[in-house]
């Protein structure tokens, strides 16, 4: 008779099922059968790392679907919600080369992510809270602008040491279907998160509602921070450390740009990102104002994609251990510009449903190769830097792309701007497949069955 399991082995096999033999949220005495087995350290790390994604995606559910409205209830315009967006976005890229920089220069990664994007973007957050108390109108607009600005600096200041410790938790031989694991778990926190928020803010009337989400958003990245704090910071390889320190001292553009692979992958990458910024924040104006839809049925469709997206982790995460990190990308790359294309012939709210169906899928396989693109990309003692020139290209777009958008809306309409993101986006992924050559190592090219 087999031995009893625990509900805790229990519970892990069943989360841990979907993705095969990597480590999942809880502890387990119960072996794999990985070709790469993770070190204890690595098993350790990874565990809490799958938590620090869980809880971490809380309050982001919170900022994405309801800061503007939180602004809007101060009497904010439509004008100064742009221009929230746009400046926490230009203050990330801001970040990230400083803090490439300091962590190449002082190492000590861990307490990088926790102190900075797990310590003074946290505080910044619980800043929402107090808002209400000391300014109203204009002034309290303008200091949530700012919170949310100083948020975007110290969160991604992390940024390149996150990456950089990432790729030395995880093996790369399980990385596809760890991610998709931790990717998963992160997307059960958000579909829970979202009606739970509107139903606090309807249940309790006013900025009071708002501070409660606030306090809990807070609460919730207290502790992603204190799992991230769990993780062993593994020490670089001994030749690693050695390439650090001999390293030549050009300055961190010049030592990108010299890299010309990695140069046409930015390239392709901001052509994707202007692109999809560019129609992004205007699909549901395009529904609410063209389509007559409910906030209810824009609701639904967005959930739709969300939970297709669980579909796609499991499926492409194992995917990606298999057939390699670009083929995931150039696949889910070609086929997502359909998406955008479609919209040219919607003239129906429940038209999208066959949209964001596919589109979950689709994305949730995109995002799994694009975090791990530029791990394989960069060189071991040059990965924050790397990191670091990859999201200033991302949030550049993430810029620039809704100021082109609405331009083209101003003087062409909607079509032609979901025109435009389409083709946009398989320019980007074309420069990706005809440019860009990784040394993405598979474990043998095994069948998906192994």
């Amino acid at each position: 008779m087999p031995p009893r399991r625990s509900a805790s082995d229990r519970l892990n096999a069943a989360v841990r099922a979907p993705f095969g033999d990597v480590p999942g949220p809880f502890r387990t005495r119960r072996a794999t059968s990985l070709d790469d087995q993770p070190t204890p350290e690595q098993d350790r790390g990874m565990r809490a790392f799958w938590w620090d994604g869980f809880w971490a995606n809380i309050p982001e559910t919170v900022l994405v679907n309801y800061l503007g409205l939180y602004i809007i209830a101060f009497g904010a315009s439509t004008s100064q919600v742009g221009l929230l967006a746009s400046l926490s976005s230009l203050f990330a890229a801001l970040a990230f080369f400083p803090g490439a920089r300091f962590v190449e220069t002082f190492g000590h990664r861990k307490r990088v992510v926790v102190w900075s994007g797990g310590g003074l973007a946290r505080v910044a957050l619980f800043g929402l809270v107090f808002v209400p108390f000391v300014a109203d109108g204009d002034a309290a607009v303008w200091m949530v602008i700012a919170l949310v600005s100083l948020r975007g600096f110290a969160g991604y200041f992390a940024v390149p040491a996150w990456t950089s410790i990432t790729a030395d938790i995880v093996p790369l031989a399980m990385r596809g279907r760890f991610f998709a694991s931790r990717s998963f778990g992160m997307t059960l926190a958000a579909l829970a998160t979202a009606p739970v928020a509107g139903l606090i803010l309807d249940r309790f009337s006013g900025l009071a509602g708002w501070q409660i989400v606030w306090v809990v958003a807070f609460a919730t990245g207290a502790l992603s921070t204190w799992c991230f704090q769990q993780i062993p910071d593994p020490a670089p390889h001994a030749d690693v450390v050695a390439r650090e320190r001999t390293a030549d001292q050009r300055s961190v553009i010049a030592d990108i740009l010299a890299d010309r692979n990695f140069v046409m992958y930015l390239a392709g990458s901001a052509v994707w990102n202007i692109a999809l910024h560019a129609s992004g924040p205007f699909f549901n104006i395009y529904l609410a104002e063209n389509l007559q839809a409910s906030a209810l049925m824009i609701g639904i469709l967005s959930a739709l994609m969300a939970v297709t997206g669980l579909v796609g982790l499991v499926y492409f995460g194992r995917m990606m251990d298999v057939r390699g990190t670009k083929w995931l990308m150039v696949a889910t790359g070609l086929l997502i510009p359909l998406l955008p294309a479609a919209w040219l012939f919607v003239s129906e709210p429940w038209h999208v449903v066959f949209i964001n169906g596919p589109g979950g899928v689709l994305w949730a396989g995109y995002q799994l190769a694009m975090l791990n693109m530029v791990m394989i990309m960069a060189p071991a003692e040059k990965r924050a830097r790397y990191a670091a020139a990859y999201q200033t290209v991302s949030f550049a777009g993430a810029f620039a792309g809704p100021l082109i958008g609405g331009q083209i809306i101003g003087m062409a309409g909607y079509k032609a701007l979901f025109g435009f993101s389409a083709i946009g986006r398989i320019t980007g992924t074309l420069i990706i497949l005809r440019f860009v050559h990784t040394d993405d190592p598979t474990p043998g090219r095994r069948p998906l069955t192994a």
